[in-house]
């Protein structure tokens, strides 16, 4: 069957009868399924191990158009017109990303077609588990290739929504609004279903309850997005890691994680024995000799995470060292190249030589007010930011600033368990919602937790009296950036805001005569194309994006 629409999810079944970490068995067919013990929780592992399948374009299609990363070079890879906002119909990475979605969805409405809620706890459990996996699905398609929910939701188009289980069934695209509405109505009906708590590996009444929190936060509902994080918050369930710990949000098993509440188990040495050529912690970086580290971290970031020497979260960040004997001040240009200056350190100052000849110059120094400096130099005319940094490695004169959060799970290259939901989301979801209902005391209260936790001195914590002329959002949104990046929000954290995506730094995306260096929030760019084979397979039902 050519149908990439939606796939059964009875014809492979790729689930153990035990354990997600057990080779799979396959081919349980409908006539089967009633008389095979078992056959029940194997399609719903099932539906947990395609997540695996799914897990890598979601990836690219929510992370690579923010601002967070830059690309070293071209490529004939698809990924690049995600990265580029140079949107085709064509592109294979967008339609993988929607047929293994509707490849979920079919085999989460395969196994509630056959289930009766209220029959037995093992069923409802069963029943909340895939209505959780059906919404999460639904939530990203609609994010993807449907406009923020601000921008008239009950007239822009999202995808369709499919509810039962017929591989042929071909559906127009339903309205923002709507596919919202199915997923509140899910979600509700799931948090009320769960039996039990399993881990964080599998959904849960939490994963549930994380996954309203950010509908109504998406949706603008502010009072409910604050009443469901401080459900999970008030749970005692999960627990930030320590600043100590920091690093575990990669290196550790997910399920070891007690920050998370949702994650897509990669299991070492079984999903990548080859240590993860084709992941995607293997574009971010080389690890023991594994991977391609062509797409490293933007300079906007860079700047932002290393205001601060304490922060943690510059850990998950490893510059590629070429010479440690000389210091470099990196800067950029106005054409937004890297360049640098040699510079001498003395004491807290930095000293260059301009040009050959010329007397030394000192680098400006800004106290941050926690005992550190922000650099700075004058350069043809203009004050701009210097980032001092033994000399790195580059690819095509771009600085090989690798990124490690999404390698390294377990001593393993680059496995990676990809979080979909875990608490410090949770606090900045409640921060989020306060700042926008006006609590700016609960705003910054929760900021600052998440700052603190990344080891942020108090110096650089924030009070109504040291904004600076930022409004609580603003603080909340940096906040979000630094903490979450590379974990699939920061595109729609700026357009569902109104906020322009700024990506005024070095990188490929700049390579093209209509770059984009910044994306309004309502340009047509901000949402991808429906993939034309899915329109094609749809006989001109579906309609495309403008």
């Amino acid at each position: 069957m050519k149908r990439i629409l939606i796939y059964t999810a009875v014809t492979a079944i790729l689930a153990s009868s035990c354990s997600l970490d057990k080779t799979p068995y396959d081919a349980l067919t409908n006539e089967s399924i009633d008389n095979t013990p078992g056959a029940l929780d194997a399609l719903n592992k099932g539906n947990y191990h395609t997540l695996k399948g799914w897990v890598e374009n979601w990836h690219r299609v929510t992370e690579y158009p923010g601002d967070n990363v830059s690309l070293s070079g071209t490529t004939t890879d698809n990924l690049f017109y995600n990265y580029n906002y140079q949107r085709i119909v064509s592109n294979g990475r967008v339609n993988s990303y929607w047929a293994n979605s509707y490849k979920i969805i079919a085999g989460t409405n395969h196994l509630l077609s056959r289930l009766t809620e209220g029959e037995n706890d093992e069923n409802d459990q069963i029943i909340a588990e895939n209505l959780y996996l059906r919404s999460l699905m639904y939530f990203y398609l609609t994010n993807v290739f449907g406009r923020p929910y601000d921008q008239n939701p009950q007239a822009t188009l999202a995808v369709p929504i499919k509810l039962k289980d017929d591989p042929f069934e071909v559906l127009p695209r339903n309205t923002v609004e709507e596919v919202y509405k199915q997923i509140e109505t899910d979600l509700l009906k799931a948090e009320s279903l769960f039996k039990s708590y399993k881990s964080s590996i599998y959904a849960s009444v939490y994963s549930t309850q994380a996954l309203l929190a950010r509908l109504y936060l998406y949706k603008g509902e502010n009072d409910k997005a604050i009443a469901y994080a401080n459900k999970l918050i008030e749970s005692g369930k999960f627990s930030l890691l320590t600043t100590g710990n920091y690093g575990n949000l990669s290196t550790a098993a997910p399920e070891n994680n007690p920050e998370n509440i949702f994650a897509i188990k990669f299991v070492k040495d079984i999903d990548y024995p080859d240590n993860g050529w084709y992941t995607i912690g293997s574009m971010y970086a080389s690890v023991d000799g594994s991977g391609w580290g062509e797409m490293y971290a933007s300079r906007s970031y860079l700047e932002n995470v290393r205001k601060y020497p304490e922060d943690v979260r510059y850990k998950m960040i490893k510059p590629v060292v070429s010479n440690a004997n000389e210091l470099h001040a990196y800067y950029v240009t106005d054409n937004y190249k890297y360049a640098s200056v040699i510079v001498t350190k003395n004491g807290t100052d930095y000293t260059y030589i301009e040009s050959e000849g010329a007397a030394p110059k000192t680098l400006i120094k800004e106290s941050n007010g926690a005992g550190a400096y922000q650099y700075y130099i004058n350069i043809e005319g203009k004050k701009r930011t210097a980032l001092i940094d033994q000399k790195l490695d580059d690819r095509n004169g771009y600085l090989k600033y690798y990124i490690l959060k999404c390698s390294g799970q377990e001593g393993q290259a680059h496995l990676w368990s990809p979080i979909i939901s875990r608490l410090s989301e949770i606090y900045l979801i409640r921060a989020e919602a306060y700042a926008k209902n006006g609590n700016t005391a609960g705003a910054l209260a929760d900021v600052n937790l998440i700052r603190k936790r990344a080891g942020i001195p108090d110096a650089g914590l924030w009070t109504a009296a040291n904004l600076d002329g930022r409004t609580a959002l603003d603080v909340v949104l940096n906040e979000r950036n630094l903490e979450l990046a590379w974990e699939g929000h920061r595109k729609f954290d700026i357009f569902r805001n109104g906020k322009t995506l700024n990506r005024q730094y070095p990188g490929t995306h700049i390579a093209n005569e209509n770059s984009f260096l910044t994306v309004a929030p309502n340009s047509k760019e901000i949402i991808e194309f429906i993939p034309e084979q899915q329109i094609v397979l749809s006989n001109g039902i579906l309609k495309q994006n403008p």
